[in-house]
């Protein structure tokens, strides 16, 4: 038997990883079988097995291949040039946008994933880890900018104005996965105009 390329490995690996997410997303991970993802992927059984022993290994792999997409997706987060002389609240809008308008129909598998992964780490204390990692590097995003402004605020509310910030983004992606679409243009105008005066709040506390 020829002997299977690295390359061809990964492409075959990846080929079951995205017909789990497909799976896990549309079924959720608990009602999702191995055979579901056979079916999905249009490959054989044996060949799952091949790569994964179970199907809490492919839900564990796939956290890893969900942030590696997530960081190919959301490259145009890294803004440190953008932000570059612009007021805090100024940064933050920025980012809030850059985040809300990467929600497409496109992206509602990973947004219904993301809460699987959540849903599941309340059970899977490896996965929780996993998550609880996630959402810390989340915050200390926030609070690294908030820090590398010009103002004058304890690290507490620092720590607390990214919890906020962040509970908001949750809350419209809770949003997004249950309607399958975000609020209409006007609501996120609306939505927009309080985070922008919520934001403004830091801007209070300049040198």
């Amino acid at each position: 038997m020829p002997k299977i390329s690295v390359s061809k490995r990964k492409e075959r690996k990846r080929l079951i990883l995205q017909a789990a997410l497909e799976v896990f997303s549309e079924t959720g991970y608990c009602s999702a079988t191995i055979d579901d993802i056979v079916k999905k992927a249009n490959i054989s059984k044996g060949l799952i097995y091949t790569y994964f022993k179970s199907k809490e290994e492919i839900f564990l792999d796939l956290v890893e291949y969900w942030q590696e997409i997530s960081k190919k997706d959301n490259k145009e987060l890294n803004t440190d040039k953008d932000l570059k002389d612009k007021k805090l609240s100024e940064g933050l809008l920025i980012l809030w946008d850059s985040i809300v308008n990467q929600w497409t129909s496109e992206n509602l598998l990973f947004a219904r994933i993301q809460y699987e992964f959540w849903l599941e780490s309340s059970r899977n204390p490896e996965l929780q880890e996993l998550m609880k990692d996630k959402a810390k590097a989340s915050l200390q995003s926030i609070e690294k900018l908030i820090n590398e402004g010009n103002i004058k605020i304890e690290p507490s509310m620092a720590a607390a104005f990214s919890r906020l910030w962040w509970s908001q983004v949750d809350g419209l992606v809770a949003y997004f996965i249950s309607h399958g679409t975000t609020p209409d243009g006007e609501e996120m105008k609306r939505i927009r105009e309080i985070i922008k005066h919520m934001c403004e709040f830091l801007d209070k506390t300049e040198n």
